[in-house]
């Protein structure tokens, strides 16, 4: 049987004062763990309605903008859907919404692609989804998208491969150690607690270059999750600033699992690119100081980021359209 209605799942959680950043605004790395947990419900839904049993597991995070930022005691609403059904992956698409508890009026503060896999519950072998036709002509456009990002990604990955942060870049580097209270039963690590790291040491890099000044994500590029990590391993995740435009930086993460009984031997687990705009002293987007480029190398990263940041604007101006129908 076919999945014709997909499912929407929803998460409705006040951004409590502890979640906030300097600025006032909910952290984005709080907001990637509950888009992650709410797109992984619908993947699994999709997954076990036609009494497939398995689980589920995040391989990117293909794309998320952050449109505007939540502020304390606002309501945040996370709703997610199935957008495309290939064979062996399937795409959800998130929307995030803040919501004013005193007059009800909401806006719309984040939007995001999530890529999952399916494993079985026993082997740990991938598997194939349900699939799943489009039915409206919203669905249909959802799917072309999704199509869309996937063909980016392969060119992307041709085109401006991930390069390994070295010793010598002098990146950031923070450390945790993945507890009971960071997996699941089957002791893997939820994704969305990778993304709040990932988030916290770019976050890192970005006030850094930004001279110490109030600084907001943006934007999560082509997140990657490449390998599982465990409890009792320690998340080793290193940053580096790639490019500086006018009021704009992109910032790469790698992160990296530490086997205890391995230590010699980390593991690369995920890798992504994060965006951040430094917030000028009248609340608006203020210049950030240039990125001086000293090394080949460094200017291989500027270019990648340049193709990178092309790629996403083609993205978001190309007009989808529904074929015709036959006359």
């Amino acid at each position: 049987m076919t999945d014709t209605i997909p499912a929407r799942h929803l998460i409705r959680t006040p951004a409590y004062p502890w979640l906030l950043d300097e600025s006032g605004f909910v952290r984005a790395g709080h907001v990637l763990k509950l888009i992650d947990i709410v797109g992984s419900e619908a993947a699994l839904h999709h997954l076990n309605q036609n009494g497939m049993h398995g689980l589920v597991v995040t391989a990117s995070l293909d794309r998320t903008n952050f449109h505007e930022p939540i502020r304390l005691w606002e309501m945040i609403r996370l709703e997610s859907r199935v957008s495309r059904v290939w064979q062996r992956s399937l795409e959800t698409q998130v929307v995030v919404r803040a919501e004013n508890f005193i007059t009800g009026e909401s806006r719309e503060v984040a939007t995001a692609y999530l890529v999952f896999v399916a494993l079985d519950m026993k082997t740990r072998e991938k598997i194939s989804f349900p699939p799943h036709e489009p039915q409206t002509a919203e669905e249909q456009l959802l799917a072309q998208a999704a199509d869309l990002r996937k063909q980016n990604r392969t060119a992307e990955g041709k085109t401006a491969p991930f390069t390994p942060i070295e010793p010598e870049d002098n990146p950031v580097i923070m450390t945790k150690l993945m507890t009971q209270s960071d997996a699941n039963a089957q002791s893997n690590v939820f994704g969305g607690i990778i993304l709040s790291i990932i988030d916290e040491v770019g976050s890192m890099v970005a006030k850094r270059q930004a001279l110490n000044q109030p600084i907001v994500g943006v934007r999560q590029d082509r997140m990657s999750f490449i390998a599982p990590t465990f409890i009792g391993e320690t998340i080793e995740a290193r940053a580096i600033l790639t490019k500086t435009w006018n009021t704009s930086m992109e910032v790469q993460v790698e992160v990296n699992a530490i086997n205890p009984n391995n230590p010699s031997e980390p593991r690369r687990v995920a890798s992504s690119y994060l965006v951040y705009v430094r917030i000028g002293p009248s609340g608006r987007p203020g210049e950030v100081p240039p990125w001086v480029l000293r090394t080949e190398l460094q200017r291989q990263r500027a270019e990648s980021a340049d193709l990178r940041r092309r790629i996403r604007q083609q993205e978001e101006t190309v007009k989808l359209t529904l074929p015709k129908p036959e006359s």
